[in-house]
């Protein structure tokens, strides 16, 4: 038996727990991540090696802090061979898998190059025995592209499917076992949505038509390991709308899957979706598959342990600032220096003195501040007498002026608020009579950046009547 984890988790660095205990309360054998949001220059020490796993990690080479994806391995569970991308463009080791014949002739060069370059996916191969025989599985850890139906990046999302089905199709036609995992960025069936908008044609949109296809039961090589187990379990999501605070209602969807090749049902023992770990705004999911991996005694190139930063190879910039202590040779060349003549020893002594005997800039003003308080203390001794006799026939007068003031500022005061008379207090909601909060418009189009007020309660379902109202109006209409 192995445990197998997915989880887009939304920036690796955004972890609040260690990664060690992290890992570990999973209570996984291969952990695979999504959405790292790093590149390798981001990658630190803590983050790449593991106690107890080794790393593998594809980089986006297009934008910083975005996509990503990141396989774990528990040392008992070391991959024979691993490697990034679907087309292996940028794999310049020979520890790869190989199998590219579909991929490669299906796309241009420059079309496989774009499908590698955003981090998007990472393959390891695996061994396990059954029945005395050593057969070999393949993970493809894949974070594939987020694009609305009429979105310009739709494209680019139905060739990296097309591109993953070629891939996995050259896997099995090796005799490969493939389990494809990750954030899939589409909910299947109206089961796996909260509330789907377009119900009629929810089934007819491009990527559930390719996942149809996918799938073994719309002619497909491949099984949705969740459905498999739990054909009509309802509200079963993975993915919520943080910014709405959705994740309370469970209101959400279902886009984060473990798909297995079909043979692989029968070792199939669970797959549970664990909606009670937070700290990103998807969930882990897990299967639990019966098969006995065999660990490979030497772990392939593309392991983060082998980076030049981390395995001692390549110096860190620390090295060169660091404070360094003399060996003795290099003490007794300073010692010899010193030997061969006493002038630049003295100029540095008298040098030494000078700056000792010189007052600091501070030291000057403290002094001139001293000086000028003695002085105004002589002159009030001084002028003692005649100030006493004037003060009294000041003081009427000094009253009438600080009272003209202050009548003057109160009316100013009084101009100056019945022009600025602040923002007007944010409005109620329709449903609950409650304060609103706004909201900013981040969809592109003509009202992106445009602020509107919004019930402040959770999103949830429409029947839910504690959940957010529809109230919306914007925040530059009059009221």
């Amino acid at each position: 038996m192995f445990n197998i984890v997915t989880w887009n988790i939304n920036g690796i660095r955004s972890s609040q727990q260690n990664l060690k205990d992290l890992f570990d309360s999973l209570g996984a054998d291969i952990i695979c991540l999504q959405e790292t949001k790093i590149t390798r220059d981001m990658l630190d020490e803590t983050t790449a090696l593991v106690d107890g796993y080794s790393s593998f990690y594809s980089f986006s080479r297009k934008r910083s802090g975005y996509s990503g994806v990141a396989t774990y391995c528990k040392n008992s569970c070391y991959p024979f061979q691993a490697e990034e991308g679907l087309a292996g463009t940028f794999n310049a080791h020979d520890d790869k898998i190989d199998f590219y014949d579909n991929v490669h002739s299906s796309f241009t060069d420059e079309g496989l190059r774009a499908l590698d370059a955003e981090g998007r996916c990472v393959i390891t191969l695996h061994k396990f025995k059954e029945e005395e025989t050593l057969l070999s599985l393949v993970v493809v850890n894949v974070y594939c592209p987020n694009a609305g139906e009429n979105d310009e990046r739709l494209p680019y999302k139905l060739e990296f499917y097309r591109a993953l089905n070629l891939r996995c199709n050259d896997l099995l036609s090796q005799g490969y076992s493939v389990i494809v995992l990750g954030d899939m960025n589409v909910s299947h069936r109206l089961i796996d949505h909260c509330e789907p908008e377009d119900v009629t044609n929810f089934s007819k949109s491009p990527s559930r038509v390719w996942l149809d296809g996918f799938l073994y039961e719309g002619g497909g090589k491949f099984v949705d390991s969740f459905r498999y187990l739990y054909p009509t379990k309802e509200k079963a999501f993975t993915c919520w709308n943080t910014k709405l605070n959705a994740r309370v209602n469970n209101y959400g969807t279902r886009i984060d899957y473990i798909i297995i090749s079909n043979e692989l049902t029968h070792a199939l023992q669970d797959c549970i979706i664990m909606s009670d770990v937070h700290g990103s705004d998807h969930c882990p999911v897990k299967s639990s598959i019966a098969l006995e991996l065999i660990p490979s005694t030497k772990l392939p190139a593309l392991c983060t342990k082998y980076f030049k930063e981390f395995s001692g190879k390549q110096l860190k910039m620390s090295t060169f600032v660091c404070k360094r202590t003399l060996t003795s040779v290099e003490q007794s060349n300073e010692i010899e220096k010193e030997s061969e003549g006493s002038e630049p020893k003295k100029m540095r002594l008298s040098m030494k003195t000078t700056k000792q005997q010189q007052s600091s800039l501070l030291n000057y003003f403290s002094m001139g501040t001293t000086n000028s308080v003695k002085e105004s203390v002589s002159n009030s001794n001084l002028s003692c007498d005649t100030s006493k006799l004037k003060e009294s026939s000041k003081n009427s007068e000094n009253s009438k002026s600080v009272l003209g003031t202050t009548n003057s500022f109160s009316s100013a005061s009084a101009v100056w608020k019945s022009v600025f008379k602040g923002p007007p207090p944010p409005p109620l909601c329709n449903g609950h009579q409650e304060v609103c909060v706004l909201r900013t418009v981040k969809k592109k189009g003509p009202n992106m950046n445009r602020q509107f007020w919004a019930c402040s309660r959770a999103t949830g379902h429409s029947s839910d009547a504690n959940a957010q109202c529809n109230f919306f109006v914007w925040a530059s209409a009059k009221r």
